[in-house]
């Protein structure tokens, strides 16, 4: 097979060395004149020779290195400042480079993928002796010219932030939404930053976003007849949000029911559980001291909370964190302790126990005995169930101590609040008989409940089938509701009404920021949060 064809027509395959390591490919120039690169002179005076020894693809698993014999000219041009110029191989061999174009593309790819430091591991097994810091030369050099010029030509993207630093930092990622590409990223998610991306692309007509209003007032003041699209799952998550709120505060340890009772019954030395179906409307008289104390904190935070208006300065004036703030305002009941039903660990040694206490035995050798069966507990537990079996036997003498013993105690049943939350989330079709069960005894004793499950599902409905007018409605009706979270939710929306109805008109989402975002994270943990904004958006744009 003749190799000439994989090399520029300029250039003649000479010999070629095979040795342990690596594959050596002499060539030689066979140009016998040039162009000045300055002045673009034609000249066919030669100077000299030298040798250039760029890198090559591998073959057959061996780096390739080869060994050019290229020529200088003069330059003709008595007016040119360059004398002296040595001949181009454009397209195969780049100036002052020491790898090939096309292995030089292989390089780049892979830094685009990988973090410079693991793929000079990876090309070293490879025989490819390249640095860190000269990969990351390469990633530097790509030219961005040609991507500018598309970006000229957008007209519907989608815009999203991320975080540099969590909570800290943040950024800003644009995408086109026709090829689903980002095509820049800003080192802010200020209104100033957006806005000045937006003068330099008049073309845009349309923007999918998220409902902070950072990039909305950017719009606003470019260009007020760009069609603004929030994402819908942003809304329904807001939705969401507003179910989990309203349960986390009404039944912020769950609910516990027994089957076919409504109320709770508190059992001696068994448990101490409150009565949860009523759990909205518990005296405060029945709270306990330390109950009392802590409902009592919680209204003045609520009433400090209405002067101040802000959780930040009612925070700071009652020398509380933000956390507890949030959730103490959220709260319009005292919250209520509630202690999960302990098992009885002698329940199935009971009749052994009491059949040792009527022969006599003492509480060592009882517990001795347990031990032996695989009883876990301590002495002095046995030493008190001994006591108490004694004392109920010297009591009642002439009644079977097996029926007081051997009774089971009644079955609890708990509902968390996620599984709550999950009931009035969840369509009613995709709800089994049992979890249909539960939520209408749910409703049968808060009402409001019932009220907030219909407006959830009439919402996601809505959304589903993209019904404008009816969403309108929707919110309308639930904007003066009784639940406050349910009625802000209202009020926030009817401020974005316009890119919420556009959001059911239009087939655009804000996926594709939201994926491109993910990607973020996963390129700056390759790059082990080390990497300039710079390599950042480098390695976002063109991988």
């Amino acid at each position: 097979m003749n190799l000439n064809v994989f090399f520029p027509e300029n250039l003649m395959i000479q010999s070629i060395e095979n040795n342990e390591h690596k594959i050596l490919i002499y060539l030689k120039s066979k140009s016998n004149f040039s162009h000045c690169p300055l002045c673009g002179m034609k000249s066919q005076h030669v100077h000299s020779t030298y040798i250039r020894k760029p890198l090559d693809a591998s073959i057959l698993s061996k780096p390739v290195q080869l060994k050019i014999q290229a020529k200088k000219f003069f330059c003709l041009n008595s007016n040119c400042k360059r004398q002296i110029f040595t001949e181009r191989f454009t397209g195969f061999l780049n100036t002052y480079r020491r790898l090939t174009v096309r292995l030089e593309e292989v390089f780049l790819q892979l830094s685009l993928s990988m973090s410079a430091e693991a793929l000079s591991r990876f090309l070293f097994k490879l025989g490819y002796e390249r640095s860190g810091d000269s990969l990351l030369d390469l990633l530097r050099r790509i030219d961005s010219t040609e991507k500018e010029i598309k970006n000229q030509s957008l007209t519907h993207i989608g815009v999203d932030d991320f975080s540099f630093r969590r909570g800290v930092e943040f950024g800003t990622v644009i995408c086109d939404l026709k090829t689903h590409r980002p095509v820049e990223i800003l080192a802010s998610r200020s209104t100033q930053a957006f806005k000045e991306w937006l003068e330099k692309h008049p073309s845009v007509k349309l923007v999918t976003r998220d409902r902070a209003t950072t990039y909305t007032k950017a719009i606003h003041s470019t260009n007020p007849d760009i069609i603004q699209i929030a994402d819908k799952w942003h809304f329904l998550k807001n939705l969401l949000d507003v179910v989990k709120e309203t349960i986390s505060s009404r039944f912020p340890k769950g609910w516990f029911i027994i089957p076919e009772c409504p109320v709770l019954e508190t059992t001696d030395n068994e448990t101490d559980i409150a009565t949860t179906n009523e759990e909205s409307t518990v005296s405060h008289e029945s709270l306990s001291e330390k109950e009392q104390s802590k409902w009592t904190l919680i209204l003045e935070v609520q009433k400090v909370y209405q002067q101040l208006g802000s959780i930040r300065q009612t925070a700071r004036h009652l020398k509380l964190s933000r956390t507890s703030v949030t959730k103490y305002i959220q709260l319009s009941e005292p919250p209520k302790q509630i202690r999960k039903p302990r098992v009885n660990q002698f329940l199935p040694y009971l009749n052994q126990i009491t059949q040792w206490c009527q022969e006599g035995k003492t509480a060592i050798w009882i517990h001795k005995q347990l031990i032996q069966q695989g009883f876990k507990g301590a002495p002095s537990s046995t030493r008190r169930k001994v006591q108490e079996i004694k004392a109920t036997l010297s009591i009642k003498k002439n009644k079977k101590v097996e029926d007081k013993i051997n009774k089971k105690p009644p079955k609890y049943l708990k509902a968390t609040k996620f599984q709550l939350i999950s009931l009035i989330w969840r369509k009613a079709t995709s709800l089994t008989q049992q979890e249909l069960d539960l939520l209408n005894q749910l409703f049968q004793g808060h009402s409001d409940l019932s009220e907030l499950y219909t407006a959830v599902q009439l919402f996601r409905d809505l959304v589903t089938m993209g019904q404008v007018v009816k969403l309108s409605q929707w919110l309308e009706r639930y904007v003066n509701h009784e639940i406050k979270l349910l009625r802000e939710f209202c009020r926030r929306m009817k401020r974005d009404e316009r890119s919420i109805i556009n959001a059911l008109v239009y087939p655009y989402t804000n996926a594709i920021c939201e994926g491109n975002v993910n990607r973020i994270k996963m390129i700056k943990r390759q790059m082990y949060g080390r990497a300039s904004f710079e390599l950042l958006r480098i390695k976002v744009l063109y991988a």
